[in-house]
């Protein structure tokens, strides 16, 4: 399609890749007002640190993207629009396999699937692709997100709105109908996304997935909009969505997908906590140290959002407050306060039972002295099969500690 994929950025990998995709505000020197330095923390919230997932998002994304370019003006393209306008009109069609690129992206809920997906989409190209045999103007990417209602004709619609607000087109327009029928609608659209895009992104998946009235309807109408429209098509949502591409084989078959998990407790999750620590807008500056790096990833369970609006909030509340520092009390009263909801969803409560548990142990056993040349022998020796006692001991003993080398 003449060379409509030399408008596309060059394709990046490892380290270029990284640095391409990380964004870092520039951290604001010497403010001291109060309003100033509660306004930089909203540059907090712009940080984006790549996560081990990303180089996989972003490969699958520019290799989708290429795959669509290469299939437009095809005489298999020329088939498949045929084919819908005959759907469009109520004759029968013949049938044309394709959209065999798509795939899904799922995970648990503030772990950055749309944000890394948007990232990505952003540094492969940031404008409109344009053709000129034939002319016609292309959406690299194009961003949906399911409507609340859950319906499926309302996320077509949805997409025409998109389509005709980025290219400035009328599709919404000469398509909505009392009498259009869901499948006049979705060959309408397949064709639409035949002209004007090249990868389409639909977030939220499982407010549709999970009804599961709509469940099984939804499998077979994405199965028609992937074969349809010949285009590849990213699903994103939470893992929830999972069990429904799962139930049928040749909807599981095309969306192979990448799941993405929250943060361990490791390198990458202090890098990512360090980078946030350069960001204190209190008057009174702290060390990030093994104490802090414990406590908030105890409190954020490893979820990447929730470890910057925790850090975020827990600055403006010390701002206001005028202690002017980032405790470790600060942060379990900034939690207690304002995220006390998101308990039950990060497994707090688990930690809260074995933290107490551990203390009362120790306090039992704390007299007896353990000679640190047997130590692991005494210990097992002292609490025979008690796993739970013997961790206890064992780290009442031994401080480690988690440091960047």
């Amino acid at each position: 399609m003449d060379n409509i994929k030399e408008q596309l950025n060059k394709y990046l990998s490892g380290d270029e890749l990284i640095k391409a995709l990380t964004i870092l505000p520039p951290y604001r020197e010497g403010i001291t007002d109060i309003p100033d330095r509660l306004t930089a923390l909203l540059d907090i919230y712009k940080i984006f640190i790549p996560s081990r997932s990303a180089p996989d998002i972003y490969n699958r994304l520019y290799l989708a993207l290429l795959n669509s370019l290469e299939k437009k003006n095809t005489l298999l393209e020329v088939g498949l629009q045929n084919d819908n306008f005959r759907a469009v009109k109520g004759l029968k069609r013949y049938g044309i396999i394709g959209g065999l690129e798509s795939f899904r992206i799922t995970g648990t809920a503030g772990l950055g699937k749309t944000s890394s997906v948007q990232r990505c989409s952003e540094i492969i190209t940031d404008k409109i692709l344009k053709s000129s045999n034939p002319y016609r103007e292309i959406i690299p990417v194009l961003f949906i997100e399911c409507v609340a209602d859950g319906s499926f004709k309302s996320l077509l619609y949805s997409i025409l709105q998109e389509v005709d607000r980025l290219l400035n087109t009328s599709y919404f327009v000469s398509n909505r109908h009392v009498t259009t029928t869901v499948d006049a609608l979705l060959a309408a659209v397949s064709n639409v996304l035949i002209n004007h895009v090249a990868v389409l992104v639909i977030d939220e998946i499982e407010r549709v997935a999970n009804d599961s009235r709509k469940g099984i309807t939804l499998i077979n109408y994405l199965t028609q909009l992937v074969n349809q429209s010949n285009i590849a098509i990213c699903f994103v949502g939470n893992e929830s969505a999972n069990r429904y591409f799962e139930t049928k084989e040749y909807m599981s078959r095309r969306t192979i997908g990448i799941s993405i998990s929250k943060m361990e407790y490791d390198d990458y999750y202090f890098n990512f906590v360090r980078i946030l620590f350069n960001y204190q807008y209190t008057l009174k500056k702290v060390e990030f140290n093994a104490e802090l790096a414990r406590l908030l990833y105890k409190l954020s369970n490893g979820i990447p959002s929730m470890l910057v609006c925790l850090f975020a909030e827990t600055q403006r509340n010390a701002i206001l407050s005028g202690k002017e520092e980032l405790t470790p009390a600060a942060f379990e009263a900034t939690f207690k306060d304002n995220f006390s909801t998101m308990a039950p969803y990060i497994e707090l409560d688990k930690f809260k039972v074995s933290v107490k548990k551990e203390v009362t142990e120790v306090r039992e056993t704390e007299t007896v002295p353990i000679d640190k040349q047997y130590l692991l022998y005494r210990i097992r020796e002292r609490v025979g099969k008690d796993f739970n006692r013997f961790i206890s001991l064992l780290k009442d003993n031994i401080n480690v500690e988690y440091i960047k080398l």
